[in-house]
């Protein structure tokens, strides 16, 4: 940790490895070493270890929730997003299955879909198709396109306000989800 926050993420990221490898149930040297690697800009790195979290670990579930992060955030609509944008939808709804609540799957789904919308509306289509290909893929039960995104988003807000504790907190959601919603002349 001392490596890390002098800025040593080539002595981190080893010292990390080395004692994830040592000791598989010393769980933070996983979530150290991902955090050094995507400081790095090795984004596939983090992923990877925290997708080694094994699944007999408590910290299981919020190592998953933290890969789908380490996917999608920060990433520039023009990226290839494709491929990450489908990993992360299929974990989201894998974490159901490990306890993940109704509420963090949605707000986590809000992010999944937010992202593929920004992909989508910046035109950037990096999934290896040739340009003008439509891509056949659905993300978290929503077609891989503007319509079906807003509609999936605005499904994940108004479940999320249904879930909500506080009157203002399910306003802004309701308020969100009608941003989100697509135009229909009905």
């Amino acid at each position: 940790m001392c490596a890390e926050v002098l800025g040593r993420l080539d002595n981190a990221a080893d010292y990390y490895h080395l004692v994830w490898a040592t000791d598989p149930s010393y769980v933070s040297a996983a979530f150290g070493l991902a955090r050094v690697r995507l400081a790095a800009g090795d984004r596939a790195g983090a992923v990877a270890a925290l997708e080694s979290v094994p699944e007999a670990s408590i910290h299981y579930t919020a190592a998953r929730v933290a890969a789908v992060r380490a996917r999608l955030r920060q990433r520039s609509p023009a990226d290839p997003l494709l491929d990450d944008l489908l990993a992360a939808a299929g974990q989201v709804e894998r974490l159901t299955e490990f306890g993940l609540d109704a509420v963090r799957r949605e707000r986590l789904s809000t992010e999944v879909l937010g992202c593929a919308l920004d992909w989508v509306l910046s035109g950037a289509r990096g999934s290896g198709a040739p340009p003008g290909t439509a891509v056949a893929a659905t993300l978290l039960g929503s077609g891989l396109e503007e319509r079906g995104l807003r509609f999936g988003l605005e499904r994940s807000y108004r479940v999320l306000a249904r879930l909500a504790q506080r009157g203002e907190e399910r306003i802004e959601l309701v308020e969100r989800a009608n941003r989100f919603r697509p135009r229909t002349w009905v």
